[in-house]
């Protein structure tokens, strides 16, 4: 009789099924790594379609606190609700004297805009993009005009 030396059976390694979901999920994670990790705070022209179609479905960014889990899942809510303070800041100014100046902190100066060293594509896109969520926070704040 001959020794057989048996060689201890290898392990088994569980393998997750795949599924759709897997991709899903996946993309998920790295877009939201993308977020979270960007080098500068610029958006995309994503980001403020996803602002837009949020205001358009009715939702409402009103409060005066911004909740940080919303604005990293809607990086433009950010810019958004900076503008829209402004933009009420500057109406109720208004409203109470017909008089009085709006001071330079209720107006978007440049530098809430511009990053120091941006090159002029990037200040023309910023400012594009800055125009276009003014224009939401305008729409949204007006009364609807629906009939």
């Amino acid at each position: 009789m001959s020794k057989h030396s048996h060689a201890p059976p290898r392990p088994l390694y569980k393998l997750p099924s795949w599924s759709p979901d897997m991709v899903r999920d996946e993309a998920w994670e790295r877009r939201k790594d993308n977020h979270r990790h960007r080098l500068s705070k610029s958006l995309s022209e994503d980001d403020l379609e996803e602002l837009k179609a949020c205001i358009e479905l009715g939702f409402r960014f009103d409060s005066p606190e911004i909740d940080p889990k919303l604005s990293n899942t809607i990086p433009a809510l950010t810019l958004y609700h900076t503008v829209n303070k402004q933009y009420n800041n500057h109406k109720l100014s208004r409203s109470s004297s017909s008089l009085s100046r709006v001071s330079e902190s209720n107006i978007a100066s440049s530098s809430t805009i511009f990053n120091p060293g941006d090159d002029l594509a990037t200040k023309k896109t910023r400012l594009k993009q800055w125009a276009q969520v003014v224009a939401c926070a305008v729409r949204q704040s007006s009364p609807s005009s629906d009939s």
